[in-house]
C-alpha cells in the first residue's frame, strides 16, 4: 500500500515538470527588476520602456479585475527573455513565475496584430489571476501538503487546460481591439472540420490525434469560455472555477459545478455552444459561385498534409513547402513529370520563403552551444538545379527573406535584442547589409516582397495593433500606405507585375486581396472557398493554400478567369471580424494607460538562490524517498534537500544536493549521511554510518546544426567517502575513507521527427563514464554505450541498433553495475561484459479512443527485438553467451485528457540458459509507466 501510494503520487506529479531553461543566459547579462507589490519584472538592461509599459498594463489589470475569477492577488515574478527567436510566454507553479519572449512572431495570422509585449501582458497575466484565485479547497490542502507542484497537480486535474488557455486568449481579446478571438485565422479550426463533416468524439477533441487534424486546447478553449460569458453571464466562469478548484463534489469537479450553474450536463453544455458556433459560421452565404479553381492533389485523408507558400516557377512547375504527420518539412517541385523532393528544409520556425532565379532563400534557427536562451534565425539559400544549401548569415535575427528577381539582393526583416523591427537589404552573394530602414510608430515589418530596386512591399504592423499593406522606398526612406490601416488582419504579401495579392481578414473567413500599386484599386477575390493563404501569382496561374480538415490544401485557377470584387476603403476596414461576446464599454481599457518609465534598479542573478517551492514523495525500488525542490526565479541554481529509506537493509539517510548553472561549467555540491549500515564480514558483525560528499564539473552543449539536433556533454565528479565504524566489533573494522573520480562524456545527433515517427529517422548516440578509486582502494570501470537510429521499410517504421560495454578493473566490487543485460536475463556481476540489440518499431493502430475522461488510447505500436550479451569473467576460459528474442506492445495513451503516459508488455524467449534461472525459457513482463518517446 506505501508503495502504491508513492507511485501515484509520482505518476500524478510529473507532468507538471515544466522543460525550463537551465542556466540558459551568460553572466555577461546584466539584469533590472521594477518592483511593485503586484509583480516584479526582472529584465536585461536596456529595456526600460518594455518593461515599463508591462508593469503598467498588469498593474491595471491587477487593480480593476475586468473579468473576475475571484479578489486575491499575489505576487508574481516576469523574467523577460529578449534572446530567443521563437514567440513564447508562460507562467508556472514550482517555482511561481512567468517569463515572457519577447521576439514577435514573424506572420501576422499567428498570434495576430497586437503588439507583442502587450499581449503577452494580457494573455500571460491571465494565468496569474488564475493561479491566484483557484487556491482553494482540496486544492490549497495540496499546496500545504505539497507545495506549489502539489497545488498544480490538484488545480490541473480538477480544471482542464482548455480553460486556462481559453480564458487567456478571451482577456487578450476582450481588453483590445484585436486578439486571437478577433482572427479568423485563429477561429478556422472548428469551421473546417464542420464542413468537412468531420464529428469527432469530445475524448479526441481533448487529446487530439497522431492520424488526423485536431483543433488544439486553445481552439476548443476560447470557444467554450466565450460561449459561457455569451450565455450565462460575466461572472459564470468565476463561480464555475472556485468551484472546482474546490473539489465541489469532488470526481469531475468542473463539469459538476457547470451542470450546477447552468442545469445541463457537461455534454450537453458542450453541445450547446458548439451548435451556437455551427449557426454563427452556418450563417455565412458564400453562394454557389465557382471560381474554377481546382485541388491541385487530391485529399489524403489517411495522412495529413499541408502545402505553404505554392510559387510558380515556370508554366508548368510549382514549388511549395511540404509537410506531413509522416514527413518533415521539406521543398517539393511539381511538373509535368510528378513531385519531386528538393531537399528536407533545416530546423525552422516559420514557413515562409522566396524563390528568384533558380534560388530558394529562407530563415533558419540556430542555437548557442552553452546558452540555451541564444538562438539565432540566420538565412540559407538553395540552389535549385543542385539541392545545394549556402549559409548565408552567422548569428542573427533575420526573418521572412525575399530575394530579387536577379538573385542579387535580399531583403528580410531584423529584429534587435531591444525588440526593434527593420528592414535590412543584404547582398545575396556575402550576406552584408547594403541598407537598412526603421520608421517611428512601425512595430513589424511582415512578409517583405522586393518589387524593384528601392521599394518593398510589406505588412505593417503599428504599435497600436492597427496593420495595413505598405510600400517602402529603401531610397527616399518613406512608407506609402497601399490598404488603410485596419484592426482587420492583413499579411502574406506577394507580387506580380503591379499587382500585390495579399490574405486579409473578412468577416468570418480570411480571404484573398488585391491592390494595384498604380491605381491604387482594392479588390477582393470572389470565391466560394473560406480561409485561404499563401496566395501567389504567376504564369497566368492564381495559387493558394485553403485550410480544411485535412491540412492546407493546394488549389490552383486560371488568374485570367478569376473574378475580383472591387473593394471600397471604408468598407475595407468598417465592421468586425472573428467572435467575441464582451468588450470594454466606457473607460479605458488596459492598452490606453499612460507609460512613462517607472523606477529600476539592479537585480542581482543570485537573488534567492535556495528558493524552496514543493515537496514530495517519491519510490525507486528499493528506496522511499521525500524531497524539497528549490530553483531561483532566473533557474541558474537547483536545490534538492532529502530523507530516504532503503527497505532492502533498512538503512535512513539525509542529504542535500545544489547546483550552479551561471557559468561556462556547471557546479554542483552534495551531501549524504545514512545512518546504520550493517554488513556481515567473515561471520562478524561489522556495523557503521557512511557520509558521501561530492564536487562536480560538467559542460553540456547542444545546438541545431542545419536538420539535426545535436548535443556534446562532458563532466567530472569528484566524490570523497568516509565510513564511521560503531557497535561491539568497531575495533576490528576501523573508520576509513576514500575518494573516487568519475568522468563522463555524452555525443549524439538526431534528425528532426514527423509527428508519427517512433524514433528519429536517422541518429546516433554515444555515452561513455570511466570510474576509478583514489587514495585506499584500487578499482576501476569502463562503460561505455551507443544507439543507433535508422530509417525503416516504411515511413515512420524505425530500426534501432544498440551496443554496450563494461569492463572493471578491481578486486572489489566498489562500483555498481550499469550494463543492460539481454532482455528476459537476470543480471549478474562479472569483470567484463557486452550486450547488443537490435530492435524493429512499427505503428500498429491509431484508435483515438477513450473512456470516463480518464483513459485515452492514441497509438499502439510494436516492436520485435534481438538481444545477446557476452559474460565475461577474469579466469581463463569464462564465458557465458545470453540470447533472447521476442515482440513488445506499446500503448501510447493519455491521462485526463492531457498527461501522456506509455505502457508496454514484453514476452520473448530465452535462447540460451540463464545462469540464475536455468528452467526458464519463456519470459513475460509488464513495462512501466513511463514516457517512451519523450517529444
Amino acid at each position: 500500500m506505501r508503495k502504491l501510494l508513492c507511485v501515484i503520487v509520482l505518476f500524478l506529479m510529473v507532468p507538471v515538470v515544466r522543460a525550463q531553461q537551465f542556466g540558459g543566459n551568460p553572466p555577461a547579462v546584466r539584469w533590472k527588476q521594477i518592483n511593485t507589490d503586484t509583480m516584479r519584472i526582472i529584465y536585461p538592461e536596456k529595456l526600460d520602456t518594455t518593461a515599463s509599459r508591462i508593469a503598467a498594463i498588469i498593474n491595471d489589470l491587477a487593480a480593476k479585475n475586468y473579468h473576475p475569477l475571484g479578489k486575491r492577488l499575489k505576487k508574481i515574478d516576469i523574467v523577460l527573455q529578449n534572446q530567443p527567436v521563437n514567440s513564447n510566454g508562460y507562467v508556472s507553479l514550482g517555482p511561481f513565475r512567468s517569463e515572457f519572449y519577447l521576439t514577435p512572431p514573424s506572420d501576422n495570422f499567428d498570434q495576430g496584430s497586437l503588439h507583442w509585449p502587450d499581449q503577452l501582458a494580457l494573455h500571460e497575466y491571465r494565468h496569474v489571476e488564475q493561479y491566484n484565485n483557484f487556491n482553494r479547497g482540496l486544492s490549497r490542502v495540496m499546496k500545504t501538503l505539497f507545495g506549489q507542484e502539489g497545488y498544480a497537480v490538484a488545480i490541473n486535474a480538477a480544471i482542464p487546460n482548455w480553460f486556462f488557455e481559453g480564458d487567456a486568449v478571451y482577456q487578450e481579446t476582450s481588453l483590445s481591439a484585436q486578439g486571437r478571438g478577433r482572427m479568423p485565422s485563429f477561429l478556422k479550426a472548428f469551421p473546417s472540420l464542420w464542413s468537412d463533416g468531420k464529428q469527432y468524439r469530445w475524448m479526441k477533441l481533448r487529446n487530439g490525434s497522431l492520424k488526423d487534424y485536431v483543433p488544439n486546447h486553445y481552439d476548443l478553449g476560447y470557444l467554450l469560455v466565450n460561449y459561457g460569458y455569451e450565455r450565462y453571464g460575466a461572472d459564470f466562469w468565476g463561480k464555475v472555477t472556485s468551484e472546482a478548484a474546490a473539489y465541489k463534489g469532488l470526481l469531475y469537479p468542473l463539469q459538476k459545478a457547470i451542470t450546477r450553474n447552468t442545469g445541463l450536463s457537461y455534454k450537453n453544455f458542450t453541445t450547446a455552444a458548439f451548435a451556437f458556433y455551427r449557426d454563427r459560421f452556418g450563417s455565412r452565404t458564400t453562394g454557389a459561385f465557382n471560381d474554377s479553381a481546382a485541388a491541385v492533389f487530391p485529399a489524403d485523408h489517411k495522412t495529413l498534409t499541408s502545402y505553404y507558400y505554392p510559387q510558380q516557377v515556370s508554366a508548368d512547375s510549382l514549388l511549395y513547402l511540404k509537410t506531413s504527420n509522416k514527413e518533415r518539412p521539406g521543398f517539393y517541385l511539381l511538373d509535368k513529370k510528378g513531385e519531386h523532393r528538393l531537399r528536407i528544409r533545416d530546423i525552422s520556425s516559420e514557413q515562409q520563403f522566396s524563390y528568384a532565379n533558380g534560388r530558394i532563400v529562407y530563415a533558419a534557427v540556430e542555437t548557442d552551444p552553452r546558452w540555451s536562451w541564444k538562438t539565432y534565425s540566420v538565412l540559407r539559400v538553395v540552389d535549385l538545379k543542385t539541392g545545394a544549401q549556402k549559409r548565408l548569415t552567422k548569428k542573427t535575427r533575420y526573418f521572412s527573406p525575399d530575394i530579387a528577381a536577379d538573385g542579387n539582393r535580399i531583403v528580410a526583416n531584423k529584429v534587435d535584442l531591444l525588440g526593434h523591427s527593420s528592414l535590412v537589404e543584404l547582398d545575396a552573394a556575402s550576406g552584408a547589409v547594403l541598407r537598412e530602414f526603421s520608421a517611428a510608430g512601425t512595430d513589424y515589418f511582415a512578409n517583405p516582397r522586393i518589387k524593384d530596386a528601392d521599394r518593398v512591399v510589406t505588412a505593417i504592423r503599428q504599435k497600436d495593433g492597427t496593420t495595413y499593406v505598405g510600400l517602402v522606398d529603401l531610397n527616399e526612406k518613406t512608407i506609402r500606405p497601399l490598404t488603410p490601416p485596419s484592426f482587420k488582419t492583413v499579411g502574406q504579401v506577394s507580387i506580380t507585375g503591379d499587382t500585390v495579392y495579399f490574405v486579409g481578414a473578412d468577416d468570418l473567413s480570411d480571404a484573398v486581396f488585391s491592390v494595384e500599386l498604380t491605381s491604387g484599386a482594392l479588390r477582393k477575390l470572389k470565391t466560394a472557398e473560406n480561409n485561404s493563404y499563401f496566395v501567389n501569382a504567376g504564369f497566368g496561374k492564381l495559387n493558394r493554400s485553403r485550410f480544411t480538415a485535412d491540412g492546407f490544401q493546394l488549389r490552383q485557377s486560371a488568374a485570367a478567369t478569376a473574378v475580383w470584387e472591387p473593394q471600397e476603403p471604408a468598407a475595407f476596414v468598417s465592421g468586425t471580424t472573428g467572435i467575441v461576446s464582451d468588450s470594454l464599454t466606457g473607460g479605458s481599457g488596459p492598452l490606453e494607460q499612460e507609460t512613462g518609465l517607472l523606477p529600476s534598479k539592479k537585480y542581482h542573478a543570485l537573488t534567492r538562490p535556495i528558493n524552496l517551492h514543493s515537496w514530495r514523495p517519491n519510490y525507486d525500488d528499493p528506496e522511499y524517498s521525500f524531497t524539497i525542490y528549490g530553483n531561483n526565479v532566473l533557474n541558474t541554481t537547483q536545490t534538492e534537500l532529502y530523507y530516504l529509506y532503503n527497505e532492502n537493509d533498512r538503512t535512513h539517510a539525509v542529504g542535500g544536493t545544489l547546483t550552479y548553472a551561471g557559468l561556462f561549467p556547471y557546479i554542483g555540491i552534495g551531501t549524504q549521511y545514512r545512518f546504520n549500515r550493517n554488513q556481515v564480514v567473515q561471520k562478524k558483525l561489522r556495523q557503521w554510518d557512511q557520509w558521501d560528499n561530492y564536487l562536480s564539473l560538467s559542460v553540456p552543449l547542444n545546438w541545431n546544426h542545419g536538420r539535426e539536433f545535436r548535443f556534446f556533454n562532458l563532466g567530472t565528479n569528484i566524490g570523497y567517502r568516509q565510513d564511521f565504524s560503531r557497535g561491539v566489533n568497531q575495533a576490528g573494522f576501523p573508520s576509513s575513507g576514500f575518494g573516487y573520480i568519475t568522468h563522463s562524456m555524452g555525443l549524439g545527433t538526431q534528425v528532426q521527427r514527423a509527428i508519427q515517427d517512433i524514433y528519429p529517422r536517422w541518429g546516433i548516440n554515444l555515452s561513455t563514464q570511466y570510474q576509478y578509486a583514489v587514495n585506499k582502494w584500487s578499482g576501476q570501470q569502463l562503460f561505455a554505450r551507443t544507439t543507433a537510429y535508422l530509417p525503416g521499410i516504411f515511413k515512420t517504421h524505425s530500426l534501432v541498433l544498440s551496443a554496450a560495454w563494461q569492463e572493471a578493473f578491481s578486486r572489489s566490487l566498489l562500483f555498481s553495475n550499469r550494463i543492460n543485460f539481454a532482455r528476459g536475463f537476470n543480471g549478474i556481476d562479472s569483470a567484463r561484459i557486452g550486450t547488443v540489440t537490435a530492435a524493429y518499431h512499427l505503428p500498429l493502430w491509431y484508435p483515438d479512443w477513450g473512456f470516463g475522461n480518464i483513459l485515452y488510447l492514441q497509438r499502439l505500436r510494436g516492436a520485435a527485438f534481438y538481444d545477446y550479451t557476452a559474460v565475461k569473467g577474469k579466469q581463463t576460459g569464462y564465458y557465458r553467451g545470453l540470447q533472447s528474442a521476442g515482440i513488445e506492445i506499446y500503448a501510447d495513451t493519455q491521462w485526463w485528457n492531457q498527461h501522456p503516459l506509455t505502457f508496454g508488455f514484453r514476452t520473448g524467449r530465452l535462447l540460451t540458459r540463464d545462469p540464475v534461472t536455468p528452467g526458464r525459457s519463456w519470459f513475460y513482463e509488464f513495462i512501466l509507466p513511463v514516457s517512451i518517446i519523450p517529444r
